[in-house]
């Protein structure tokens, strides 16, 4: 019993070293062959997905249902950064960020757009 978990052992580390040579080889090519890929800069904020894998973006209703507003929820880094992505793809849009808890609000239920938004964007 012992013997045959050993071999295992063994058969792993040795999967485990080639694949990492191979992924290594595999990066360096391709950071020699695209150097634009290499330059794009990281984005100032991150939109984490929820437990089950869903973007994080809430309708709320306040006064009786009369005024709808759209939350993004679960931010990490720069929500003003976010803030500004989103104006400048929607120029119109009513956006407003809340500091403490770190959530971009806006004005009416545009969940669909904002999740497709945020989709295309990457997250």
């Amino acid at each position: 019993m012992f013997a045959a978990s050993k071999t295992l052992a063994a058969r792993t580390i040795r999967t485990f070293t080639t694949s990492s040579c191979s992924l290594n080889a595999a990066v360096s090519k391709t950071a020699t062959t695209s150097p634009s890929v290499t330059s794009s800069l990281p984005k100032a904020y991150f939109v984490e997905r929820t437990k089950a894998g869903q973007l994080p973006v809430y309708s709320e209703y306040k006064n009786a249902g009369t005024r709808t507003l759209t939350i993004i929820r679960k931010i990490q880094g720069n929500a003003t950064a976010l803030k500004t992505d989103i104006l400048t793809t929607y120029p119109g849009a009513e956006v407003r960020v809340n500091e403490r808890s770190n959530q971009v609000i806006l004005k009416g239920l545009v969940m669909d757009d904002v999740r497709q938004w945020l989709t295309a964007k990457g997250f």
